[in-house]
């Protein structure tokens, strides 16, 4: 059948391939010449098909079933056909949309399998070509049959071993192994074998040794080269944990091929060692007489589209930025790249030559960026030094990543260096931490922190000798990117302040640049630098005006926003605005009403949604600046009150109020209402009254949006507003807010429920200041509401609860009706508590079980409720004193011992009190043993807070008791006199109240003397001599 009469059938051009097909099926014997025909007109079909110049309404997986069932009618011997097999097969695969099964998978595996026994070497090209492409797919990788070709001493491996040069087929084979180890997406990949994995790790290292010094003229050496590392990199991002045994040859390869055909660099492979501390390597001597060829420092220009050869001052350094000027080197013959020399086939075989080895070198950085990213710290950090410069003497320009970054003419490679460098800075940011210049060291003891100094000092200088020589944008982009993180981990402040002001005074003048992502990225470099060091005042000044004492930085960022900047720059600018908003309210108070001027334009004017929310955003950031000032002393605060109440007037009535209330998206409207949370109360209750009535209207609409993001900051709002002093004794308000926040509890977003949970615990704390007068105007359910509600969020998602538990107890603590035996009031409770004991003493989440002990901390208080149902004591005290017991986190222990202190009344203890003093001795004597050294930093606190415990149990004892507690303080003495002793020493005199009050009833105790037993005497000596204020 012609490929012209396929094309003529409708709908479905396979219709007729289909039935052509199932004849030759049907005959034993068919004609060789027909099945050679029908395969050539099967190929060009899906030739064409790929390329689309058939209908898109061919059934793609019918194309699968359809190839697979030609697999039935070719032989294994006929080779030729095989050929033609593999290439239909190669051509399926590559259109899109095709799914393989399992089945078929392992059908084409196992056809191509006994297709490669036959050897014949004029068809392994098309075989291999075609499982080149299949190994994309999972189902392909999985295949039993695929991991016995792919393992050590599988025919794929041994024929990759056999080949003396490399060829085609080398470059095919290599092109199976790295698409097996790609396994992108979001897949699961733990099914693939490791063992197949790790002979791809072994196959690509063992041939890049090989052939360390190659001629690297070979095209075929340079893919299979590039080939290689990409495979690595695949293996770093999907299966990290394989290539951990392999770091020291795959860090040393790549440390050499980075520089693989750059001019005048002389290449030295040098196996690379892990090291625990940075090495310096030392030079030889005849590389100690040269100077290092560095390229002078330039302003950029402001017009970056000048060409590369422009007039640029060098000092004798390699001449990748003048290839024009340089003679070419190929097999140590001088060719010139003058075009009147070479004919335009030459220069095209010359391009393609410098491109395959640029791929080289990118490839190899490629890989090293995802080592970085992909290894963990431990395993990166005993290699870092071999690929950071050093700028002790002589050694400013050793090989490293620096290198490439500076001399290399290819701008890929340039940017896949700096992006390698970013991800080494941030994998090794701890130790960078630990750097400190010492300009004047003496002796010959090299500090560490002396080497990673002079280290940071090396990258920091070479970034900004490259970024007055780059001139490609998407190098400069990627620099300034570096930069950022550089200007986030390198710890400035034991530095040399010059490489703070180098570096902006290097980045200002790309603010102009014609590029608006280059500008963007510079915004970036500098907000960092400012933000992130905005207690450092000499930081801080390089960005004033030396005349005005004005921040030339914010005032540039305003002019954008206020002008037409394009969105990038916009956004960038409002991030620069509020970031120094928030961290340095002195440089940005100034300009405060310019920048909620200029946002709150900006926010109702521009159309586009993602500037208008950074402008949300930025506001946000802005009253959270606000607030902080308002929480400290007048004498301390950058801005008045009455500055800070006329701007949120201006931010509530042009613009948040417009956005919150017009028909904005989603993510907008959730902005506006976080920025809404952070007016506070000082604030709030200084707005005029129509403004606060709009506020509590705002936040109680959105509080049942259709979207769950403005849902979750809604409430958030209303958590906030519960606490103002001028809404918190509002009864209505108090009662519409709940009305918001119970349902909302049961949200199906977690952040929602989150946030009402949040809100819920602020409005427990807010009923617990004035619970008599708000809940005489409240519902008689409402309280009972309110404990159900929270009941359920005790019992809700993990993060959910912390905060139910903290407004079950207050809730608990505060209600006065006594329920009777057997109501559903009653019922309620004991539910209530029996979670609250529970979440005590059950679960990891430590945040839950501390709250749990503060829960059970206010249901002590609760002395009625408690009376009437002594079971319920029993049941708070069993569940404080396990926590004691078998807690291992202190902080918990701390808030039960907090929750002690709210013992008061001894006749509810009953016969629990001498259990409750055992309990406390033996945590206090065994507080030693600490299984986690995290712990360590809470011990003192918990065997403070555990004496504390102690002394408010002494005030509860009666006569009865001295004779038990006489032999338990015996038994622990020698732990209590201790730290009793520390106890007493760490409490200033204020603190001192409850250990006077504790003393004085012990004395009391005591009288007449003549009445107590030898025991009890014995045990109120022991008490007074543990709390005897030292003097």
């Amino acid at each position: 059948m012609a490929l012209s009469q396929l094309k003529s059938l409708d709908p479905n051009y396979l219709t007729g391939v289909r039935e052509k097909l199932n004849l030759l099926l049907d005959k034993k014997n068919a004609n060789p010449e027909e099945i050679t025909n029908f395969l050539d007109n099967l190929n060009t079909l899906f030739f064409d098909l790929k390329r689309k110049e058939l209908e898109s309404s061919v059934n793609v997986q019918d194309s699968v079933i359809l190839v697979s069932d030609v697999l039935k009618i070719v032989k294994h011997e006929e080779s030729f056909k095989v050929a033609k097999t593999c290439q239909i097969w190669e051509q399926v695969l590559q259109l899109p949309n095709v799914h393989l099964t399992s089945q078929a998978s392992e059908q084409l595996i196992d056809w191509i399998i006994k297709s490669l026994k036959n050897e014949n070497h004029l068809i392994f090209t098309d075989i291999f070509g075609c499982l080149a492409v299949a190994v994309n797919f999972k189902e392909v990788k999985q295949t039993k049959a695929l991991e016995k070709v792919l393992s050590p001493s599988g025919f794929l491996i041994n024929k990759l071993n056999e080949e003396q040069q490399i060829n085609n087929q080398t470059v095919l084979i290599l092109k199976i192994l790295c698409n097996f180890t790609n396994c992108s997406g979001e897949k699961d990949w733990s099914t693939i074998s490791k063992d197949v994995i790790n002979t791809c790790i072994i196959q690509f290292i063992k041939i890049q040794e090989q052939h360390l010094n190659s001629d690297p003229s070979n095209l075929n050496l340079l893919k299979v080269l590039s080939l290689c590392f990409y495979g690595l990199e695949n293996t770093f991002v999907r299966f990290t944990a394989s290539t951990v045994a392999h770091l020291e040859s795959i860090f040393s390869l790549s440390r050499y091929f980075m520089l693989f055909g750059i001019a005048g660099q002389p290449l030295k492979y040098a196996p690379i060692r892990p090291s625990s501390l940075p090495f310096v390597e030392l030079s030889s001597k005849s590389d100690q007489t040269k100077n290092p060829k560095v390229r002078k420092k330039r302003p950029p220009s402001k017009v970056q589209s000048k060409n590369r050869d422009s007039n640029i001052e060098e000092v004798d350094i390699e001449g990748h930025f003048q290839t024009k000027n340089k003679p070419w080197t190929k097999n140590n013959i001088p060719v010139s790249s003058s075009d009147s020399e070479l004919s335009d086939s030459d220069v095209q075989s010359h391009q393609r030559l410098k491109e395959a080895q640029a791929k080289v070198r990118s490839n190899a950085l490629k890989m090293l960026s995802a080592a970085f990213k992909f290894c963990e710290q431990r395993s990166v950090m005993g290699y870092w030094s071999a690929f950071l410069p050093d700028s002790s003497q002589g050694q400013v320009y050793r090989h490293s990543l620096v290198t490439p970054i500076l001399k290399d003419s290819s701008i890929k490679v340039r940017c896949s260096a700096v992006v390698a460098l970013s991800s080494l800075l941030q994998a090794i940011q701890p130790t960078l931490a630990m750097a400190a210049y010492q300009e004047n060291r003496t002796g010959a003891f090299i500090p560490l922190s002396q080497t990673l100094a002079e280290t940071v000092i090396a990258v920091q200088r070479s970034l900004i000798l490259s970024v007055s020589a780059e001139q490609s944008a998407s190098a400069l982009i990627q620099i300034f990117k570096c930069l950022a993180v550089a200007a986030t981990v390198f710890p400035y402040e034991k530095l040399p302040i010059e490489l703070v002001s180098k570096t902006v005074q290097q980045c200002t003048p790309f603010l102009e640049n014609k590029d608006p992502d280059v500008k963007v990225a510079c915004l970036s470099v500098l907000r960092i630098l400012l933000c992130a060091r905005s207690t450092n005042s000499s930081i801080v000044q390089m960005f004033h005006d030396e005349k005005t004492g004005k921040c030339w930085l914010l005032e540039h960022c305003l002019a954008l926003i206020d002008g037409q900047s394009g969105f990038p720059l916009t956004l960038e600018s409002l991030l620069v605005i509020g970031e120094v908003a928030r961290s340095n309210i002195r440089v940005a108070q100034p300009y405060f009403q310019h920048i909620v001027q200029s946002v709150c334009r900006k926010l109702l004017a521009d159309q586009d949604s993602g500037i208008q929310i950074r402008c949300a955003k930025a506001l946000a950031l802005v009253g959270a600046s606000i607030l902080q000032e308002m929480e400290k002393e007048d004498t301390n605060q950058f801005i008045s009150r009455d500055e800070a109440i006329q701007l949120w007037i201006y931010i509530i009535r042009y613009g948040l109020a417009d956005v919150l209330q017009a028909p904005s998206i989603p993510p907008l409207k959730a902005e506006a209402c976080a920025a809404l949370a952070t007016v506070g109360s000082q604030i709030f209750e200084c707005l005029p009254r129509e403004l606060r009535i709009l506020f509590v209207t705002l936040a109680l609409g959105c509080a049942v949006d259709a979207d769950a993001g403005v849902r979750a900051a809604s409430i958030r709002t209303l958590g906030f507003a519960v606490t103002f002093n001028t809404l918190n004794d509002d009864a209505s308000f108090l009662l519409d807010s709940s009305e918001k926040i119970l349902p909302l509890l049961l949200d199906s977003n977690l952040l929602v429920a989150l946030n009402a949970s949040w809100a819920l615990g602020n409005l427990a704390d807010t009923l617990d200041k004035d619970q008599n007068s708000l809940l005489e105007e409240m519902p008689r359910d409402f309280l009972i509401n309110l404990i159900q509600a929270a009941v359920n969020a005790a019992q809700g998602p993990m993060k959910v609860r912390c905060n139910g538990i903290r407004a079950l107890g207050i809730f608990v603590k505060i209600i006065t009706d006594v329920p009777t035996q057997g109501s559903d009031t009653a019922n309620l409770l004991e539910k209530a508590i029996s979670v609250v004991a529970k979440q005590a003493t059950t679960g990891n989440f430590m945040k839950n079980r501390w709250n749990a002990c503060y829960a059970c901390g206010n249901i002590l208080q609760n002395i009625t409720l408690l009376t009437a149902f002594s079971h319920w004591m029993e049941k708070l005290l069993d569940s404080l004193l396990m926590v004691f017991r078998s807690c291992p986190n202190f902080k918990v222990r701390i808030s039960a011992a907090n929750a002690m202190l709210n013992l008061n009344h001894r006749e509810l203890l009953s016969n629990n009190y001498i259990r409750i003093w055992f309990t406390l001795l033996d945590s206090l004597a065994n507080s030693e043993h600490i299984d986690d050294f995290s712990e360590f930093q809470h011990h003192e606190t918990m065997c403070r807070q555990i004496c504390n415990a102690l002394c408010k149990l002494m005030t509860l004892m009666t006569k009865d008791d001295l004779s038990q507690l006489q032999e338990a303080v015996m038994k622990y003495y020698d732990v209590c006199s201790s730290q009793f002793g520390k106890f007493l020493k760490s409490l200033l005199p204020e603190q001192l109240e409850l250990v006077i009050e504790a003393s004085s009833y012990i004395r009391q105790l005591g009288q007449p003397i003549e009445s107590l037993t030898q025991s009890q005497k014995s045990a109120v000596e022991l008490f007074q001599e543990l709390l005897v204020i030292p003097s």
